[in-house]
């Protein structure tokens, strides 16, 4: 790993922490739709991984570990920085915590609940993003911004179709630490990838996931690769979707704001419903393409309302 200090770097430092402009914003809002399409095929890909005799800890590292691989040749090819600017050291760390948990709350919280009340509570978590903003900010999001996020959530709610059989508290806590885990991934993830490139810090974030994973694998869970073709298809799939998902996220938390990104992530639940339709011949209901369309609508509003004020805005300082 290559260290570099603040003062030796100071005019990539300057470049990488300005503030992005109108038209980087509309890229990043892009790049954040196209990471909920990646993220969103994950879900039938690993039904389709488990099916074949895989187990869910060996699915995490053999991801993070692909991903790890996969990142460091695309940095080497694409000729990207492999110096890691120590100023983003406790952002990239935070990032780190916060894949973590997403990854290892999100698996778990569905062993006590429903996958459907899972999905609900994670996706809370554009909610608690946009309050952040609007504490650091010191400015409160306007009606047709709240309407957008009432209407998002509300458009998931029918989507998913939550039932509450069981209601374990010790599911609900593992959706809710991946729900933060998921701020913690747009709010400092933000912070550290306009201080380093986007491609070098997804790099260096997984490679920091690595042994994390692999600890929990040999810790608490057992080695199972798939026993048959389709088992194998449904783990690359599954690792692919992760790789270019988390890329692409870097990318638009670099460029845009953690607000607007989270929001447009709700895009991903309903890119997993349609690919479950696709893939595993699921079939929606009316309802839920309802909720769907909902989604949608309150997407294009809410980043109609806040991508062009938040321009100019720098992004906040967590850390």
């Amino acid at each position: 790993m290559i260290f570099v200090e603040p003062s030796r770097e100071k005019s990539q430092r300057q470049a990488m922490t300005m503030t992005p402009t109108p038209s980087q914003q509309i890229s990043g809002l892009v790049a954040a739709a196209a990471a909920s399409i990646s993220l969103g095929v994950i879900t039938p890909a690993a039904r389709i991984a488990y099916d074949g005799g895989v187990s869910t800890t060996t699915l995490v590292a053999f991801r993070v570990a692909v991903a790890t691989v996969i990142t460091a040749a695309l940095v080497a090819l694409f000729r990207r920085p492999w110096a890691f600017n120590l100023a983003a050291l406790r952002p990239t760390l935070a990032t780190t915590l916060g894949i973590l948990m997403v990854a290892f709350g999100y698996m778990s919280s569905v062993l006590f609940i429903p996958v459907s009340l899972s999905a609900l509570i994670f996706f809370t978590f554009p909610i608690i993003v946009l309050v952040h903003a609007s504490l650091t900010e010191r400015r409160a999001p306007n009606l047709a911004t709240i309407v957008a996020f009432a209407a998002a959530f509300g458009g998931l709610t029918l989507a998913l179709g939550p039932s509450f059989p069981i209601l374990d508290l010790r599911g609900v806590g593992c959706a809710l630490i991946a729900a933060v885990g998921a701020c913690l991934v747009m709010i400092t993830g933000s912070w550290a990838a306009r201080r380093m490139d986007p491609l070098t810090l997804t790099f260096y974030t997984q490679a920091f996931c690595l042994p994390v994973a692999f600890a929990v694998l040999f810790s608490f869970g057992d080695i199972a690769l798939p026993t048959d073709r389709a088992g194998w298809t449904g783990l690359n799939i599954a690792a692919a979707g992760y790789i270019a998902g988390m890329c692409l996220l870097m990318v638009a938390v670099r460029l845009a704001n953690p607000a607007p990104v989270s929001m447009i992530n709700n895009l991903e639940p309903i890119v997993t419903l349609l690919a479950a339709a696709l893939i595993l011949g699921e079939r929606m209901t009316a309802i839920q393409y309802a909720g769907g369309g909902l989604v949608l609508v309150a997407v294009l509003l809410a980043t109609r309302e806040m991508a062009p004020k938040h321009a100019n805005c720098t992004n906040s300082r967590l850390l």
